[in-house]
Formats: structure tokens, sequence, C-alpha cells
């Protein structure tokens, strides 16, 4: 089973194609030596074409040549190339079967090795199998033959170890976002995360809190301003209708004498005593020093007693 190249011998290979190289070189660079001077015009350009035509010629005969030459000394190569390909192939065929039955059973070693990854696992996750699947903890590498099932137990039992100790650091947050705290931590396994989307959620609500006081501060604003401008208008309506010039009609007014409430009394068998009083009732003009408060009780009393008012 030894693979002997029985012809040509080690000194029977071509070594070097003799031909004309420098004779052909010289007389060539003789020949070009007249065309690289030469300088075409409108006039003289079918000449161009024709030197062209003549050079390409000489060009196409030499590279024709060439590949003959390959052909030959590349024929009894890739017959080589074939029958020793023909022998590959008849190599290959044990070749993939026995590669084939290796990867059968490396893959099945790998299925055990799996197995037993995940009963480590079983035995160590505790109450954290929602938020630790086998998926998370599985590596690719605990498959390696040079991965022993003592590391692997020892990685997947410090991994358990800072995931408990990590949610109780989120515990000890006794925050009102811990259900998104720890969705973040889920996701990541990263404390840092998780604590950052704390801050991030804190931050969010402070400035909206600050947001809706802003808010109910230009709101309590606005209905002063509101109130302000309606009590102005209601002050000027006010002026309208209340003007007291005559001090003494007013007590007059206010103050009637003794005698006809007295001549109104003795009528009380007849009419009421309003309309009694009413039956002198006449225009009087005044004015007072009012608060606004005591204008609107004016205008109230006014009211009651069917007192007719107007601006002066």
């Amino acid at each position: 089973m030894e693979l002997r190249i029985l012809s040509p011998m080690e000194d029977g290979f071509v070594k070097k194609i003799e031909w004309n190289n420098e004779e052909l070189k010289e007389a060539i660079s003789a020949k070009v030596q007249d065309y690289k001077g030469l300088q075409y015009t409108e006039e003289t350009i079918k000449e161009a074409k024709k030197d062209k035509a003549t050079l390409n010629k000489l060009r196409e005969a030499i590279e024709t040549e060439r590949k003959r030459i390959k052909k030959q000394c590349m024929a009894p190569y890739e017959l080589f190339e074939k029958q020793v390909k023909e022998v590959l192939a008849i190599v290959d065929e044990p070749i993939q079967l026995i590669d084939s039955q290796i990867k059968e059973v490396e893959e099945q070693r790998r299925l055990e090795k799996k197995q037993k990854v995940l009963e480590i696992y079983e035995e160590n996750i505790g109450n954290l199998k929602v938020i630790l699947p086998f998926a998370k903890v599985f590596k690719n590498e605990y498959l390696n033959v040079s991965k022993s099932l003592k590391s692997i137990t020892e990685e997947i039992t410090a991994l358990i170890s800072k995931v408990n100790q990590d949610m109780d650091v989120i515990e000890e947050l006794d925050t009102k976002y811990e259900l998104q705290v720890k969705d973040m931590y889920v996701k990541t396994l990263d404390l840092s995360m998780a604590l950052r989307e704390n801050a991030r959620l804190e931050e969010v609500e402070r400035k909206l809190a600050e947001r809706r006081v802003q808010q109910e501060k230009e709101r309590a604003e606005a209905e002063k301003r509101a109130a302000e401008e309606a009590q102005k208008q209601q002050d000027v309506q006010l002026e309208g209708q209340i003007s007291f010039n005559d001090v003494e009609s007013f007590e007059a007014c206010m103050n009637p004498p003794e005698s006809e409430i007295g001549q109104c009394i003795s009528e009380i068998g007849k009419q009421t005593f309003e309309e009694c009083i009413a039956r002198e009732r006449q225009w009087v003009s005044f004015e007072a020093n009012l608060t606004m408060a005591d204008a609107l009780a004016l205008k109230d009393f006014f009211e009651n007693r069917n007192i007719e008012f107007k601006a002066l």
C-alpha cells in the first residue's frame, strides 16, 4: 500500500522547455522600435489599423504555441490526478463510515453528560427554577471531555448562590417597583442593571410628581386669576347699581320718625306692616363707605324688600 511513480523517474520529468526565446525576443524588440516613434494622423489611420493587426497576429501566434505546450505538459499530470482521485475515493468510503460511528458515539456521550448536568441542576436549583431555568444555566462547554462534573457542579452552585443573594438585595430595597426590578434581573442576571432600572423608575415617578404639582399650581393660579377677574367685573356692576350721595336722605330712610312707624302700626289691622311702610316709598340718593361684602348684603336687602335701586 505504497504509491510509487514508475514513469517517468525523478530525472525523467521535463526540467526545462527549450525554445528560441532570446532570438525571438531580440527580433521582436527591434521590430517594435519602429512603432514606438510613430505618430498617426487622420490621413494615416488606415496604416495604424494595419500595424495593429500585424502585431495582434504575432501575439496570437505566440499565445497559441504556449497553450499547445502547456496542454502537452499537463496531459500526463491530468491523467495521473484522475487516477489518484479514483484511489482516494476507495479510501474515503471507510473513512466516512468510521467517522459517522465516531460522531454517533460522541453524540451519545454528550447526551449522557448533558443529562448528568441536568441532574446537578435539579439537585441544587431549589425555588429558583422559574427565575433561573436550565437553559440559562447550561453551557455547551460543559459537554467537552476536558470539563469535569466537579467543576460543572461548582459553577452551577456558585451561580445559584449568587442569584439568591441578588434577589435578597432586591427585596431589601423595599421598592414599589420590585416586580419590574426582578423582571430586569431575570432577563439579564445582572444586579447592577436591575438596580439602575429601579433608580430609573423612581426618577420617572419623581418627575411625574413634580409635573403634577406644577400643573396643580398653575391650575390654582388660573382659578385665582379667574376669580379675581370675576370679582372685578362684579365690582364694576355693583358700582353701576349702587350709588349713595345724600347721607342725610339715607339716614332718614333707614331711621324713619317714630310717629310714622306708629301710624303704620295702628293700621296693621287693615294691612300688613310692610305694606304700611311701603306706602311712603320715595327715591333717596346717598353714598356709603362699604366693603364689597357690605355692598352685596345691601344689594340682597334691597332685592328681598323689593326696593328699586339704580345708578346715578
